[in-house]
């Protein structure tokens, strides 16, 4: 009988695709099993954001591969490059179906990791798991489905109703739960929680970004920016809960003062805001987009801008912590926050020294603190260097992941293969 543990991870988003959470879960499969822990991940074919699955994939069943000594399933799932919240929902729903489907017959792990999202998986990895006898731990990356509902983009109350049962079910019958911060685990606690809850940040690799401002040259040229001109980069997924027109509106403001015309603005990054980003910045010599850039392009990303650039809608940190913020802080690179100052970005911001934080939806404030920020270069460098320091400190790659092979070996206690 073998004494080598098994953990199947399961995310719809993985490699490569540009999702944050999905890079991070291939570095942690990575991690155990250099650990000698047998590792399966089970996702599906890359087609985030844009709908389309990724060349050299071609959709199919069923498709697995090997990385290393990670074993990677791909199953099959409905895709449409129809944005529509119709298409999006099938999308989430095919993976439901067919991950359900995979786990009933597949080789059983001793432990389930999986990604809540999209939500309806509460409710079928608990049922499998009293079926199968695995244990099953949760990772909440957002607060589903309240971020949906507080946004509009769900208003039947029947669905609202169910979809709550579900996230309640979730947390109560899942073996263990791992949030990205304190207020997720309040949450959790208030909705149903009552086994093992672990706080465990997500991080990013400082390794893989440093400071390196040469590197970021590629980046300007590619969006026709001049070497040396002030640049306030926004990176990541422009999704609806960041309130991202703010930005847009800041650099409007920008060109009607001869101090701050010079300041361009650089997206790079897709998701279901950019299209309405773009119309409002037509016209505008000043804002720039690109789209997402091959994971080797991510160190030239971070390091292109003087400035970071963060943001979301009033009333909405507590369902959204942007990923962005740590490749940020990772670069060096100072950080305007346009969030509430008590949500979770805010106080981490504010708790690392690494930038500052402007009223959410403001776009006369935001400009007024990256002007302020430009013009105080010697204090700007030190608030990036705290930023770099922090994370060193608190949020690498081999910190966390240690956190996190603790809370699965303390999850599957003295169970064995």
């Amino acid at each position: 009988m073998s004494n080598q543990r098994s953990v199947l991870f399961l995310s719809q988003w993985f490699p490569p695709e540009h999702a944050p959470m999905g890079y991070m879960l291939k570095e942690l499969a990575e991690n155990l099993a250099a650990q000698e822990w047998e590792v399966e991940v089970v996702t599906g074919f890359p087609n985030h954001p844009s709908g389309k699955v990724k060349a050299p994939y071609v959709k199919q069943r069923i498709l697995r591969e090997t990385q290393g000594s990670i074993r990677i399933t791909r199953l099959w799932l409905y895709t449409s490059e129809t944005r529509s919240f119709l298409s999006r929902a099938l999308n989430f729903l095919s993976f439901v179906l067919s991950s359900f489907f995979y786990l009933l017959t597949c080789k059983k792990p001793d432990l389930v990791f999986a990604v809540l999202q999209p939500l309806p998986l509460g409710a079928t990895l608990t049922l499998l798991a009293k079926l199968r006898g695995f244990k099953l731990i949760f990772n909440v990356q957002d607060l589903h489905p309240d971020v949906l509902v507080d946004l509009g983009l769900i208003k039947n109350k029947s669905a609202i109703r169910v979809l709550k049962w579900i996230e309640k079910t979730a947390y109560k019958n899942a073996d263990g739960l791992a949030v990205i911060c304190q207020g997720f685990k309040s949450h959790v606690e208030q909705h149903g929680a009552n086994k093992a809850i672990a706080v465990i940040p997500n991080w990013i690799d400082i390794e893989e970004i440093k400071p390196q401002p040469e590197k970021g040259r590629i980046i300007l040229e590619m969006a026709n920016i001049p070497v040396g001109a002030p640049v306030v980069l926004y990176a990541g997924t422009i999704g609806h809960v960041s309130g991202a027109q703010v930005v847009v509106h800041a650099a409007q403001l920008a060109l009607e003062n001869a101090s701050t015309k010079t300041i361009h603005w650089l997206f790079v990054g897709e998701g279901p805001l950019l299209a309405e980003l773009q119309q409002m910045a037509a016209g505008l010599p000043n804002v720039h987009f690109l789209p997402f850039q091959a994971r080797e392009m991510l160190p030239a990303v971070q390091n292109c801008a003087t400035l970071s650039m963060v943001s979301l809608l009033p009333g909405k940190g507590t369902f959204s912590v942007p990923s962005k913020v740590l490749g940020y802080m990772a670069a060096a690179k100072p950080v305007v926050a346009s969030v509430d100052i008590h949500s979770e970005t805010g106080r981490l911001v504010q708790q690392a020294e690494c930038g500052v934080v402007v009223e959410p939806g403001n776009a006369e404030a935001l400009l007024q603190a990256v002007e302020q920020l430009l013009f105080q270069q010697q204090s700007t460098k030190h608030l990036g260097e705290n930023g770099r320091q922090f994370l060193e400190q608190r949020y690498s790659r081999t910190q966390v992941c240690a956190q996190y092979a603790r809370f699965f070996q303390q999850t599957l206690g003295g169970a064995r293969s």
